[in-house]
C-alpha cells in the first residue's frame, strides 16, 4: 500500500490517474451514466407500448357506471399529488353511463393526473370536472387553471410520442394519444381548449349508452 500525494492510501495494484487519464475516466463515467439513463427510458417506453398494444386487443364490456363515484375514486387515489400541488379538485354532478369501466378509469385518470401535473408552480390549483347530456351523449369537461397549451400545439399533444411545452415532467408522450384512442373506441370524441398561462379544458363526448352492436370496433 502506498499513499498518493493528494488522496487516501491506495490498495496494492490500484493506480492513481492523473491529467488526461483522469479526465478520460471522468468522461467515461459520465457517458456510462447517460447510457444507463437512456436504457431505463427505453425500457419504460417499451413497457408502455406493450401495455398500449394489450389494451388495444382487450374486449370492452359495457356496464352501468356511476360516473361521479368512479371519478371521485380516482381523485381519492391522486390525493397526495393534489395536496403537493396545492390543488383543489371539484367534481360536479355527472351523468351516468353504460360503458367500459376500465377504459373510463384510464381516460379520466390520465386527464386528472395531467391537470395536477401541469399546474403553475407556487400558485393554488383549481381543477373542475363537469358533465351534461345532449342528444344521447354525455359531455364531460375537465378544466384547470394551469400553465396551458399553446394553440399551435393542440393537435401535437394527441400524437403518439409527441409532447408540447417545457419538458420538465416525466412522461413518454403516450398518455393523451392513448386516451383519444379509448374515447374513439367508445364511440366518442375528444378536444382541447387552451392558451398559454390561462389553463386548459379537455372535453370528452361519449354515448350515454354505448352501442354494443359496434363493440370493440375500431373508431
Amino acid at each position: 500500500t502506498h499513499v498518493p500525494a493528494d488522496g487516501p492510501p491506495l490498495a496494492d495494484g490500484e493506480v492513481t490517474l492523473e491529467g488526461p487519464d483522469k479526465q478520460l475516466s471522468a468522461d467515461f463515467s459520465e457517458a456510462l451514466g447517460f447510457i444507463k439513463s437512456s436504457i431505463a427510458k427505453m425500457d419504460r417506453l417499451i413497457s408502455a407500448i406493450l401495455n398500449l398494444t394489450r389494451e388495444g386487443r382487450r374486449e370492452f364490456v359495457p356496464e352501468k357506471i356511476d360516473t361521479r363515484e368512479l371519478i371521485e375514486a380516482i381523485v381519492s387515489t391522486l390525493a397526495h399529488q393534489s395536496a403537493e400541488a396545492q390543488a383543489e379538485i371539484h367534481v360536479a354532478p355527472l351523468p351516468d353511463l353504460v360503458s367500459d369501466r376500465l377504459a373510463l378509469e384510464q381516460i379520466f385518470s390520465n386527464l386528472i393526473d395531467n391537470a395536477i401535473k401541469y399546474l403553475k408552480a407556487g400558485a393554488p390549483g383549481e381543477i373542475r370536472i363537469r358533465g351534461r347530456t345532449k342528444l344521447g351523449y354525455a359531455i364531460f369537461e375537465i378544466s384547470d387553471n394551469g400553465r396551458g397549451i399553446d394553440p399551435k400545439d393542440h393537435q401535437r399533444i394527441f400524437d403518439l410520442f409527441r409532447r408540447a411545452g417545457t419538458q420538465d415532467k416525466p412522461g413518454q408522450g403516450i398518455g393523451l394519444a392513448h386516451v383519444r384512442a379509448l374515447v374513439r373506441r367508445l364511440g366518442g370524441t375528444m378536444s382541447v381548449s387552451s392558451e398559454l398561462n390561462t389553463g386548459s379544458t379537455f372535453t370528452i363526448t361519449l354515448p350515454i349508452t354505448w352501442n354494443t352492436s359496434n363493440r370493440n370496433a375500431d373508431q
